[in-house]
């Protein structure tokens, strides 16, 4: 009885052995069979929070892609694309836009905002337009999303941005939060969730950028070889896109969540982005075209591109509206 014991128990413990050995080459196929695929965006703010909500909740990798997020400037991000170097996508559509207007052969699939989410910060002494002018203005860079937003917000307020305030370069949130806090200049722009944290220090919020920039500027984007040369991966992207907006408008506790962790922020600071996030999200991933007609003419402006460009040598919603037929939304 005991050998027969030991030879039952050996059986068991081969068979065991192989069943690991089985799940284990299963595990390491399927992850084989991911396409690994980057993404990037110049930096990891509110902003992109469905794309890093989808990535993490495994929407992308349910498609067939193990898509990988980091951190890099437009410029270089666009140069690598169009390369075909490392870099497959970028989140800032935005700056995919304002290329693919100076002539770079750059293409957007989709969006998830209808607008920016920047608010114009003031100190306490800055109650109205009027106080502002003569002073100084803190943002990012002097061209891109955070200018334009800036631009548009002191239009907004009475104030011309070019002759009645100084724009001063600083560079990120953080370090515009600290020239704010040192009173080295009167306001900065400041993206979400940047404007709670210094609500709560006392600062004003002048201006919500979104009211008077409807623009949108992050979504999927890519060369224009990519929906040529690849379309299917391209189409997986969209279904994990498409997923993810639909997660972001369903799972408010999940999301707030993720927000309060991510950004490190208190219950009710995660909630109040998570309120503004879904009042300028896309309920499809398209916005409309009046407003990618206003992006073409600013863009121009601020280019200085004289040439006739039609919309849908930049903006290509065709693969989106397929996928979504197949999806059945």
């Amino acid at each position: 009885m005991k050998v027969e014991f030991r030879i039952v128990k050996k059986v068991w413990i081969s068979l065991g052995l192989a069943l690991l050995i089985v799940c284990g080459l299963q595990s390491t196929a399927k992850a084989q069979a991911l396409e690994k695929v980057l993404i990037t965006h110049s930096s990891d703010s509110v902003s992109i929070t469905p794309l890093l909500y989808g990535i993490e909740k495994g929407f992308y990798r349910k498609e067939g892609i193990d898509l990988q997020f980091r951190v890099l400037r437009g410029e270089l991000a666009v140069s690598s694309i169009v390369a075909g170097k490392d870099v497959d996508y970028m989140y800032g559509a935005g700056t995919a836009f304002f290329a693919a207007v100076r002539g770079v052969p750059m293409k957007i699939f989709s969006h998830d905002f209808k607008s920016v989410l920047f608010y114009l910060m003031g100190n306490s002494r800055i109650q109205s337009g009027q106080d502002l002018k003569g002073k100084k203005v803190a943002v990012a860079s002097l061209s891109g999303t955070g200018a334009a937003a800036t631009r548009a917000s002191l239009r907004a307020i009475g104030v011309d941005p070019d002759r009645e305030v100084t724009l001063i370069v600083i560079g990120a949130a953080s370090v515009r939060m600290a020239a704010m806090e040192a009173g080295s200049v009167e306001a900065a722009i400041m993206p979400v969730p940047w404007n709670i944290r210094m609500k709560q220090k006392g600062f004003k919020e002048l201006i919500f950028a979104g009211k008077v920039m409807s623009q949108p500027l992050t979504g999927l984007a890519s060369s224009k070889d990519k929906a040529e040369k690849n379309p299917e991966q391209l189409k997986k992207m969209l279904r994990g896109f498409l997923r993810t907006l639909r997660a972001v408008r369903e799972d408010k506790k999940g999301v707030t969540e993720f927000i309060a962790k991510k950004f490190s922020l208190d219950a009710d600071a995660a909630d109040e982005t998570y309120k503004i996030m879904l009042q300028t999200m896309s309920d499809d991933g398209m916005v409309s075209e009046a407003d990618l007609k206003d992006l073409l003419e600013q863009a121009k402006q601020e280019t200085g591109a004289k040439r006739d460009i039609a919309l849908k040598e930049i903006v290509d919603y065709s693969l989106l509206r397929q996928v979504t037929r197949e999806m059945g939304r």
